[in-house]
Protein backbone atom coordinates (compact mmCIF):
# COMPACT_ATOMS: atom_id res chain seq x y z
CA UNK A 1 0.00 0.00 0.00
CA UNK A 2 2.36 2.34 0.95
CA UNK A 3 5.02 1.44 -2.68
CA UNK A 4 1.10 2.55 -4.31
CA UNK A 5 1.26 5.96 -2.82
CA UNK A 6 4.62 6.98 -2.87
CA UNK A 7 4.69 5.68 -6.55
CA UNK A 8 1.46 8.17 -7.24
CA UNK A 9 3.23 10.79 -5.22
CA UNK A 10 6.13 10.82 -7.17
CA UNK A 11 3.91 10.14 -10.81
CA UNK A 12 2.31 13.58 -9.76
CA UNK A 13 5.64 15.25 -8.62
CA UNK A 14 6.78 14.82 -12.15
CA UNK A 15 3.63 16.14 -13.49
CA UNK A 16 3.69 18.89 -11.53
CA UNK A 17 7.44 19.81 -12.62
CA UNK A 18 6.65 19.48 -16.27
CA UNK A 19 3.51 21.71 -15.90
CA UNK A 20 5.66 24.21 -14.20
CA UNK A 21 8.83 23.74 -16.64
CA UNK A 22 6.44 24.57 -19.68
CA UNK A 23 4.41 27.58 -18.29
CA UNK A 24 8.24 29.32 -17.26
CA UNK A 25 8.66 28.64 -21.32
CA UNK A 26 5.61 31.19 -21.35
CA UNK A 27 6.85 33.60 -19.20
CA UNK A 28 10.19 33.74 -19.56
CA UNK A 29 9.12 35.08 -23.71
CA UNK A 30 10.66 31.71 -25.56
CA UNK A 31 6.97 31.24 -27.09
CA UNK A 32 8.10 34.06 -29.22
CA UNK A 33 9.39 37.85 -30.14
CA UNK A 34 7.34 40.35 -29.11
CA UNK A 35 5.57 42.12 -31.19
CA UNK A 36 7.32 45.50 -32.79
CA UNK A 37 5.60 48.69 -31.76
CA UNK A 38 5.83 51.77 -34.26
CA UNK A 39 6.79 53.98 -32.04
CA UNK A 40 9.89 52.91 -31.68
CA UNK A 41 10.43 53.18 -35.68
CA UNK A 42 12.42 55.90 -37.54
CA UNK A 43 9.44 58.19 -39.16
CA UNK A 44 10.30 61.44 -42.08
CA UNK A 45 8.30 63.60 -42.71
CA UNK A 46 8.79 65.15 -46.14
CA UNK A 47 7.27 67.92 -48.59
CA UNK A 48 7.36 69.59 -51.60
CA UNK A 49 7.39 73.13 -53.00
CA UNK A 50 4.33 72.43 -55.15
CA UNK A 51 2.24 70.16 -56.24
CA UNK A 52 2.71 70.46 -60.17
CA UNK A 53 5.93 71.36 -62.37
CA UNK A 54 6.74 71.53 -66.00
CA UNK A 55 9.33 69.66 -67.48
CA UNK A 56 12.71 72.02 -67.42
CA UNK A 57 11.52 73.29 -63.42
CA UNK A 58 13.31 71.48 -60.13
CA UNK A 59 11.12 69.66 -57.27
CA UNK A 60 12.40 70.82 -53.49
CA UNK A 61 11.75 68.22 -51.24
CA UNK A 62 12.58 69.01 -47.69
CA UNK A 63 11.51 67.78 -44.24
CA UNK A 64 12.55 66.01 -41.03
CA UNK A 65 13.36 62.93 -39.29
CA UNK A 66 12.06 62.01 -35.45
CA UNK A 67 15.43 60.48 -34.48
CA UNK A 68 18.78 61.70 -36.19
CA UNK A 69 21.43 58.71 -36.21
CA UNK A 70 24.26 59.57 -37.69
CA UNK A 71 24.96 55.53 -39.19
CA UNK A 72 21.51 55.94 -40.93
CA UNK A 73 20.84 57.60 -44.11
CA UNK A 74 18.14 59.09 -45.89
CA UNK A 75 16.85 57.63 -49.36
CA UNK A 76 14.74 59.20 -51.58
CA UNK A 77 13.25 57.25 -54.51
CA UNK A 78 10.69 58.45 -56.94
CA UNK A 79 8.60 56.74 -59.31
CA UNK A 80 6.16 56.40 -62.13
CA UNK A 81 4.16 54.05 -61.93
CA UNK A 82 6.53 51.25 -61.16
CA UNK A 83 9.69 52.65 -62.60
CA UNK A 84 11.88 53.80 -61.02
CA UNK A 85 12.80 57.29 -62.34
CA UNK A 86 15.43 58.90 -59.78
CA UNK A 87 17.10 57.47 -56.10
CA UNK A 88 19.38 59.33 -53.98
CA UNK A 89 20.96 59.12 -50.39
CA UNK A 90 20.13 62.91 -49.52
CA UNK A 91 22.18 63.82 -46.25
CA UNK A 92 20.74 64.83 -43.09
CA UNK A 93 21.55 67.30 -40.79
CA UNK A 94 22.12 66.85 -36.80
CA UNK A 95 18.68 68.68 -35.97
CA UNK A 96 17.16 66.16 -38.36
CA UNK A 97 16.24 68.34 -41.45
CA UNK A 98 17.12 67.58 -45.11
CA UNK A 99 16.49 68.98 -48.35
CA UNK A 100 16.96 68.03 -51.60
CA UNK A 101 16.53 68.93 -55.33
CA UNK A 102 15.39 67.31 -58.45
CA UNK A 103 15.33 68.89 -61.90
CA UNK A 104 12.70 67.78 -63.64
CA UNK A 105 15.13 66.68 -67.24
CA UNK A 106 14.96 63.82 -69.72
CA UNK A 107 13.62 61.28 -66.85
CA UNK A 108 10.62 62.57 -66.51
CA UNK A 109 7.33 63.29 -68.54
CA UNK A 110 3.91 64.58 -68.12
CA UNK A 111 2.06 62.10 -65.49
CA UNK A 112 1.68 61.75 -61.77
CA UNK A 113 4.99 60.73 -59.61
CA UNK A 114 5.27 58.56 -55.96
CA UNK A 115 8.47 59.99 -53.98
CA UNK A 116 9.16 57.27 -51.01
CA UNK A 117 11.39 58.64 -48.39
CA UNK A 118 13.22 55.70 -46.10
CA UNK A 119 15.64 56.59 -43.20
CA UNK A 120 17.72 53.26 -43.08
CA UNK A 121 16.59 49.99 -43.51
CA UNK A 122 15.69 48.82 -40.38
CA UNK A 123 12.72 49.42 -37.51
CA UNK A 124 11.72 52.61 -40.22
CA UNK A 125 8.71 53.21 -41.80
CA UNK A 126 8.12 54.97 -45.08
CA UNK A 127 6.72 58.23 -46.03
CA UNK A 128 5.15 58.54 -49.68
CA UNK A 129 3.79 61.77 -51.11
CA UNK A 130 3.52 62.64 -55.17
CA UNK A 131 3.31 65.30 -57.46
CA UNK A 132 2.58 65.96 -61.05
CA UNK A 133 4.20 66.92 -64.31
CA UNK A 134 1.98 68.69 -66.79
CA UNK A 135 3.89 69.79 -70.06
CA UNK A 136 3.87 73.80 -70.05
CA UNK A 137 3.54 73.85 -73.90
CA UNK A 138 -0.26 74.09 -74.65
CA UNK A 139 0.95 74.97 -78.30
CA UNK A 140 2.71 73.01 -80.23
CA UNK A 141 7.05 73.23 -81.21
CA UNK A 142 8.10 76.35 -81.98
CA UNK A 143 8.89 75.17 -85.21
CA UNK A 144 5.19 74.52 -86.17
CA UNK A 145 3.73 77.75 -86.68
CA UNK A 146 0.02 78.63 -86.03
CA UNK A 147 -1.44 80.01 -89.14
CA UNK A 148 -2.26 83.72 -88.92
CA UNK A 149 -5.78 83.50 -90.08
CA UNK A 150 -6.26 81.35 -86.83
CA UNK A 151 -5.53 84.31 -84.71
CA UNK A 152 -6.63 86.43 -87.39
CA UNK A 153 -10.32 84.41 -86.71
CA UNK A 154 -9.67 84.87 -82.79
CA UNK A 155 -9.91 88.77 -83.42
CA UNK A 156 -12.42 89.18 -86.07
CA UNK A 157 -14.61 86.87 -83.78
CA UNK A 158 -14.25 88.82 -80.44
CA UNK A 159 -15.70 92.01 -82.59
CA UNK A 160 -18.16 90.21 -83.69
CA UNK A 161 -17.47 90.00 -87.40
CA UNK A 162 -17.72 86.51 -87.83
CA UNK A 163 -20.13 83.94 -86.05
CA UNK A 164 -19.36 81.47 -83.29
CA UNK A 165 -19.58 78.76 -85.73
CA UNK A 166 -16.27 79.73 -88.04
CA UNK A 167 -14.54 80.57 -84.51
CA UNK A 168 -15.17 77.10 -83.61
CA UNK A 169 -14.11 75.52 -86.84
CA UNK A 170 -10.69 77.48 -86.55
CA UNK A 171 -9.97 76.28 -83.14
CA UNK A 172 -11.03 72.60 -83.88
CA UNK A 173 -8.83 72.98 -87.14
CA UNK A 174 -5.86 73.91 -84.57
CA UNK A 175 -6.22 71.27 -82.15
CA UNK A 176 -6.42 68.49 -84.47
CA UNK A 177 -3.23 69.44 -86.82
CA UNK A 178 -1.68 69.31 -83.21
CA UNK A 179 -0.98 72.89 -83.38
CA UNK A 180 -2.57 73.52 -79.82
CA UNK A 181 -2.33 70.75 -77.28
CA UNK A 182 -5.41 71.12 -74.78
CA UNK A 183 -5.17 69.63 -71.75
CA UNK A 184 -7.85 66.26 -71.37
CA UNK A 185 -11.07 68.19 -70.45
CA UNK A 186 -14.59 66.45 -69.96
CA UNK A 187 -16.96 66.81 -72.96
CA UNK A 188 -20.22 68.47 -71.67
CA UNK A 189 -23.55 69.46 -73.98
CA UNK A 190 -25.06 72.87 -74.71
CA UNK A 191 -27.92 73.45 -76.41
CA UNK A 192 -27.91 75.75 -79.68
CA UNK A 193 -29.75 78.32 -78.07
CA UNK A 194 -26.59 79.01 -75.30
CA UNK A 195 -24.54 81.91 -75.45
CA UNK A 196 -20.88 81.56 -75.12
CA UNK A 197 -20.19 84.21 -72.29
CA UNK A 198 -17.90 87.18 -73.25
CA UNK A 199 -14.70 86.74 -71.36
CA UNK A 200 -13.86 83.45 -73.59
CA UNK A 201 -14.88 86.42 -76.46
CA UNK A 202 -12.59 88.91 -74.95
CA UNK A 203 -9.73 86.20 -74.29
CA UNK A 204 -9.83 85.66 -78.50
CA UNK A 205 -9.45 89.53 -79.00
CA UNK A 206 -6.68 89.73 -76.85
CA UNK A 207 -4.83 86.72 -77.62
CA UNK A 208 -5.12 88.03 -80.82
CA UNK A 209 -3.52 90.76 -80.19
CA UNK A 210 -0.53 89.42 -78.19
CA UNK A 211 -2.02 90.70 -74.71
CA UNK A 212 -2.13 87.57 -73.10
CA UNK A 213 -0.07 84.39 -73.60
CA UNK A 214 -1.71 80.86 -74.92
CA UNK A 215 -2.11 79.52 -71.43
CA UNK A 216 -4.98 81.98 -70.80
CA UNK A 217 -6.24 81.52 -74.09
CA UNK A 218 -6.71 77.80 -73.95
CA UNK A 219 -8.30 77.97 -70.86
CA UNK A 220 -11.19 79.70 -72.59
CA UNK A 221 -10.85 76.84 -75.03
CA UNK A 222 -11.35 74.40 -72.28
CA UNK A 223 -14.22 76.08 -70.94
CA UNK A 224 -16.07 75.63 -74.60
CA UNK A 225 -15.17 71.80 -74.42
CA UNK A 226 -16.85 71.65 -70.94
CA UNK A 227 -19.52 73.41 -71.24
CA UNK A 228 -20.56 71.76 -75.18
CA UNK A 229 -19.81 74.92 -76.70
CA UNK A 230 -17.07 72.83 -78.82
CA UNK A 231 -16.71 68.85 -79.44
CA UNK A 232 -13.57 67.26 -80.39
Amino acid sequence: MLIMISKNIFVLSIISLILVFSSGQVVLGYGGAPEQSSSNNYTVEIISDNESYSIGESVTFSGNVNKYDADRSLRISIFSGSNLAVTQKVPVDIDGTFSYVVPLNEKFSDGKFTVKAQYGNTKTTIAIISFVVNSNDNISSQNDKIPDWVKNNAGWWAAGDIDDSSFVQGIQFLIKENFMKIPITEQGSSSQNDKIPDWVKNNAGWWAAGDIDDSSFVQGIQFLIKEGFMKL
